[in-house]
């Protein structure tokens, strides 16, 4: 596996919160919101000079649907990548130390808070009583004792943090790609690999480590030999939560997705159920071998239990880590009812680009449809997926220099 260097890494101390000041938003969206309880929806505006990206809040969802998105020069700039989660949009930008979480305040205007420091945020979720769980690690491997970290987006605070080693074996350890959280369990996706700059990664096992919240103490590392690796590099699309509490884990065995395809292991789904600490032995969706026929690169909550997916068909799964650089438009989109396992083709949306970095945070649902910025070889646009039909509706176009839309998120004020 060839190691690629995110972007986005974090300052490695964990320094006292210094206040970041920032203007506040002062665009037209400032206006008193339409939302009964002032809420607004924010979006990350990513364009090809990384530090040049902006955060525009707006009034409703109806306006990602229509004309064109623009945002140079508009909204604040902020540069980095936005990760929205815990009713706050994080900006971590590795130019200037920490992250700056973004929030509303009383008045419904979108301003930043304190920075947070840590070495990384490599995996990332959310609690059951909303605080932000961060998985620091080491890019490279220098030190395999790697932080668990709870931060409170109310306080602006980390009010918990422990060490763990991440070693496995001699001159191996687990690399961290995702993490979700279940009433007082932890679970830490991660794949097996060695501190080389091959990153030679163990691909016959999925690997889960187990944690105790809040007191972060680690309880196990589990394994299924059923399918490979989970989740991928700086995306936390590899695990997710249902409604039920159930955690569902998506293995990749792609090219696409910076791994060795191997044949003996296909790309397919686990299932952790809620309260247990095991992969239940009876569940597992075996996706090259199913009506997909590919293997799985990304997968997004939809609510319920359902999961949004990005795949590659088998046949076209030819370019290594093409899901992250916009270099292949051959990848596909589609629906799974989790428990059942069954598929719904999204219909009505092209042969589209991989995510970049951009992660779980980038797809946003609500009222029955997913919003998602998509990157075709024409164009750059927003799309409406009705997640009962799978039918996609083509929604604004992104201009003025924009190559994505990396975020959308919707935010409550803070009282």
């Amino acid at each position: 596996m060839k190691t690629i260097k995110s972007k986005n890494l974090l300052a490695v101390l964990l320094l006292s919160a210094t206040l970041f000041s920032c203007s506040s938003d002062d665009s037209k969206s400032d206006q008193v919101p339409t939302t009964e309880d002032g809420s607004k929806y924010v979006l990350g505006y990513q364009t090809a000079t990384w530090n040049s990206n902006y955060m525009w809040s707006f009034e409703s969802l109806d306006q990602l649907m229509t004309g064109t998105i623009d945002m140079t020069g508009k909204g604040i700039e902020q540069g980095g990548s936005y990760i929205p989660l815990a009713n706050t949009m994080f900006a971590c930008d590795n130019e200037v130390e920490g992250a700056a979480p973004f929030y509303l305040n009383s008045a419904s205007k979108l301003v930043a808070g304190n920075r947070v420091f840590i070495e990384s945020t490599f995996a990332y979720g959310v609690t059951d009583d909303n605080k932000l769980l961060i998985v620091g690690a080491s890019w490279g491997g220098t030190s395999t004792d790697n932080e668990l970290i709870i931060y409170d987006p109310a306080k602006e605070a980390i009010t918990g943090r422990k060490f763990n080693n991440f070693t496995t074996t001699t001159g191996r350890f687990d690399f961290p790609t995702g993490v979700t959280v279940v009433g007082d369990k932890v679970f830490v996706s991660v794949f097996d690999r060695d501190a080389s700059e091959n990153w030679d990664i163990d691909q016959k096992k999925a690997y889960i480590r187990v944690y105790d919240y809040p007191s972060l103490n680690f309880v196990k590392r589990i394994a299924d030999p059923r399918t490979t690796a989970v989740g991928m590099y700086y995306t936390n699309t590899g695990i997710i939560r249902t409604d039920s509490g159930n955690v569902y884990t998506f293995s990749s065995n792609a090219k696409a997705g910076g791994y060795n395809s191997i044949a003996e292991s296909h790309s397919g789904i686990l299932r952790i159920n809620k309260g247990q600490t095991e992969f239940d032995a009876s569940y597992f969706f075996d996706l090259e071998a199913s009506s997909i026929g590919g293997k799985v690169l990304a997968a997004y909550p939809l609510g319920g239990e359902k999961a949004y997916i990005v795949y590659v068909p088998t046949a076209d799964d030819t370019a290594s880590w093409g899901f992250l650089n916009h270099t292949s438009y051959k990848f596909k989109s589609a629906i799974i009812d989790l428990p059942s396992k069954k598929v719904t083709q999204v219909t009505g949306l092209p042969g589209h680009a991989g995510d970049s970095y951009f992660g779980v945070g980038s797809l946003y649902t609500e009222g029955g449809n997913a919003y998602k910025a998509f990157v075709t070889k024409e164009e750059v646009r927003i799309y409406k997926i009705n997640l009962e039909t799978g039918v996609a509706t083509a929604g604004a176009k992104v201009t003025g220099g924009g190559t994505d839309i990396s975020a959308i998120t919707k935010l409550k004020p803070r009282k």
